[in-house]
């Protein structure tokens, strides 16, 4: 009868509990990809994100940080979705409820229990812009930083992973992606499910509009949500050369820009790529500014994870602008403002 008896007991579980494919197929419809851009509407960071009603959206508040536009993308699709402005927000904990009220789509289960140590979880979000991917791992600590709870997780997360939702072995929500420990291996953190429900409990009906400038940050974790600052980058402004066979009394007072280098960090080819020149004097007060794209703009790419140089010598627009000529003393900013993916 022992041995009956046993097995009665680990049927609930059987029958309960659920594999990676089956927690992707249910949970990839509830999570989001988010893209924050700025004043100039250059993106800003990357994000990750999870529904929990139609027209909400739950993130890390560290991922709207300085936004001022943003949109969403449902896992698996690629309609984006305006981010109107926030409904709540816990700058204790590090959460924010957005409205996207064009987002229509199926809002996780929430599971209420306390978390256990040895619990196998699933997280799930846009690592590096890999958008819908999941990992493994289990609970393998409950900490407190500053006196507020935080789960540690063994499955890997990276920049742009945060926000995601963490799930348990039946597909139920019991964290959210948050950070790591600067120091240290595989030390990834998750903010447990009770704030997640205050939240949800203190949400106005009145939309505020993005614009948070300051957000406390827990000391012991790294901000994940900065993602796009490694998406496309700057690299390497040249100038002309000094000639030094001409007297110095004349020489051209100005050195003219030669070229720089777009950087793509991202999985995907990069095309009409536009950018935001700003030149300042020594005191850091803008001179001049242009807004420019370049030749890569008519159907050339830029490949994952490759560097394309562009001219920008006389023959090119940007030769003939005040920006494109450098005195002593001033510089030269390059902001990337937009850019497509190749679909």
């Amino acid at each position: 009868m022992k041995k009956y008896f046993l097995l009665l007991l680990l049927i609930p579980t059987l029958m309960f509990s659920q594999n990676a494919k089956e927690i992707a197929k249910k949970c990839m419809a509830s999570t989001v990809s988010l893209v924050m851009e700025d004043n100039f509407k250059q993106p800003l960071s990357l994000g990750s994100g999870f529904i929990v009603d139609d027209g909400k959206v739950i993130t890390n508040l560290h991922v709207i940080e300085d936004a001022k536009y943003g949109y969403v993308t449902i896992s698996g699709e690629s309609k984006k979705h305006k981010i109107e402005g926030y409904l709540a927000v816990d700058k204790t904990n590090d959460l924010a409820l957005l409205s996207v009220p064009s987002l229509v789509g199926t809002s996780i289960e929430i599971n209420g229990n306390n978390p256990e140590i040895g619990e196998k979880i699933y997280a799930i979000g846009n690592p590096k812009g890999l958008s819908g991917t999941i990992s493994e791992g289990i609970i393998s600590g409950i900490r407190t930083f500053d006196n507020e709870e935080l789960i540690q997780i063994t499955a890997p997360i990276s920049p742009g992973s945060s926000g995601g939702p963490v799930i348990n072995n039946n597909g139920q929500l019991i964290g959210v992606s948050v950070g790591t420990l600067d120091a240290g291996q595989n030390l990834n953190f998750a903010i447990p499910t009770k704030y997640v429900s205050k939240l949800i409990e203190l949400t106005q009906t009145q939309i505020t509009q993005l614009n948070i400038k300051s957000v406390a940050k827990k000391s012991s974790q790294s901000n994940l949500g900065k993602g796009i600052k490694e998406g496309l980058e700057i690299l390497n402004i040249e100038w002309d050369a000094i000639d030094y066979t001409i007297p110095a009394a004349y020489r051209s007072k100005e050195r003219e820009l030669e070229g720089f280098s777009i950087k793509n960090n991202l999985p995907y080819e990069i095309t009409k790529v536009k950018l935001l020149f700003i030149l300042r004097n020594a005191q850091g007060q803008p001179i001049d500014a242009f807004e420019y794209s370049p030749y890569i703009s008519y159907g050339e790419y830029i490949k994952p994870f490759l560097a394309k140089y562009v001219e920008a010598g006389f023959g090119s627009s940007i030769g003939r602008e005040r920006v494109g000529k450098r005195k002593k003393g001033e510089k030269l900013e390059i902001r990337i403002l937009d850019f497509s993916i190749k679909e």
